[in-house]
């Protein structure tokens, strides 16, 4: 005795999520051995069974928006793009997630900011950043940038130049100088001198840099001593520190014709101290080298056709030394997508035909072409959609 049984689950459309399955009729004997499709009866052989399932677990996924517009509307500038990690959670629920999810499956994140190149601007001018202002609290000076043409071969407009120079204000001088008491005299008229610590202190006690107090009422550090009576003579102050804090700048000191009368100090005008050779006042300094990003060229494209990546080496140097202090967030990108050329594509398969046991007309209304079972199973259905 022989009847049919419905079994042989063909595998779900969907890897993950909710997808389509189809049980299909097959011949067995009484005791459940299956046997050829003659042996039962034709005219009551079940029609194919088709069932929702879910596949396994989905994973996490990167998903990228559409590149906003250039940075810049002729020559290079910067597209950019949201990046987020996506995961269908049940049927459904397709959600963003936290980042490490993808991190940790090791997905590569797409780029969020790639370069792009506009029509060329034609020679134009090109401005860094502004220099920090050196004004000392409650005093005024000047900050600089560099300005440079785009194209040196050819002269930019100079009526469009953009200023290199502009006013600055030091802080308020909310701080007061704090002295201590004087050191031993170190020597004779002329040669001695006694020496105290100056200090920059908030109401609270707290030492801070002298740039927060007022240049215009600090006391003498260095005092000329030795004898009752001294003649004029050059006093130096200490330097201050460097206007900079990397690369090359200025630095000051006090100099000052002084002497002593009758025991008590006395400045005097620079006629005073005579022929003798007046004591610079203003030097150059140099700090430690500005960080600075440095890039090599970039690699030639991973695919000779289609979508591939390209990359090159960015390093962050300090003069001559690879460092780490360089500002992450002006970092240039290392890695981006290039496309050469389309990959040519395979010739269609005019023989294929759609297999008799698998139902292409609902995989078709379910959108299932895509999956590899049915874009073989259904290779002629699939193609008719696909060229219509």
């Amino acid at each position: 005795m022989y009847r049919w049984k419905l079994s042989s689950q063909e595998p779900c459309s969907s890897t993950c999520s909710i997808g389509v399955s189809k049980s299909f009729a097959m011949c067995v004997r009484y005791d459940g051995a299956e046997v050829n499709d003659m042996h039962c009866d034709t005219m009551t052989r079940p029609e194919p069974v088709h069932d929702f399932c879910i596949g396994r677990e989905c994973q996490p996924r990167w998903e990228a928006s559409s590149w906003s517009e250039c940075s810049r509307t002729c020559g290079e500038g910067f597209q950019f793009r949201l990046v987020r990690c996506w995961k269908m959670l049940s049927p459904g629920l397709d959600s963003s997630v936290y980042s490490d999810l993808c991190t940790l499956a090791e997905l590569e994140r797409p780029l969020e900011r790639r370069a792009c190149k506009s029509p060329t601007c034609g020679p134009q001018w090109e401005v860094a950043e502004w220099t920090e202002c050196p004004a000392k609290c409650g005093r005024r000076a000047q900050v600089t940038r560099e300005v440079r043409c785009s194209d040196e071969t050819k002269s930019c407009d100079p009526l469009t130049r953009p200023h290199n120079t502009k006013n600055c204000t030091g802080p308020p001088c909310e701080r007061q100088w704090t002295v201590s008491e004087w050191g031993p005299c170190s020597g004779s008229c002329g040669q001695g001198k006694m020496v105290r610590h100056v200090y920059c202190k908030t109401p609270e006690g707290r030492v801070v840099p002298e740039s927060q107090c007022s240049p215009e009422n600090k006391p003498l550090a260095i005092h000329p001593c030795g004898e009752k009576d001294c003649a004029p003579h050059w006093l130096t102050q200490d330097w201050e520190s460097c206007n900079t804090t990397c690369g090359r700048g200025v630095k000051w000191r006090i100099v000052q014709c002084a002497g002593i009368t009758a025991g008590k100090f006395q400045t005097h005008d620079d006629e005073a101290c005579g022929a003798s050779k007046r004591p610079e006042d203003e030097n150059t300094c140099f700090e430690r080298p500005c960080f600075k990003w440095y890039t090599t060229p970039w690699s030639e494209c991973t695919k000779t056709c289609g979508v591939g990546v390209r990359m090159r080496d960015v390093k962050c140097y300090q003069g001559r030394e690879i460092v780490r202090g360089c500002d992450p967030l002006t970092k240039p990108v290392a890695k981006q997508t290039c496309a050469l050329q389309p990959c040519p594509t395979e010739p269609p398969d005019e023989s294929c035909q759609d297999r008799p046991t698998t139902n292409c007309s609902l995989a078709l209304k379910v959108n299932l072409c895509s999956h590899w079972y049915y874009s073989k199973a259904c290779c002629h259905s699939c193609r008719a959609q696909h060229a219509s």
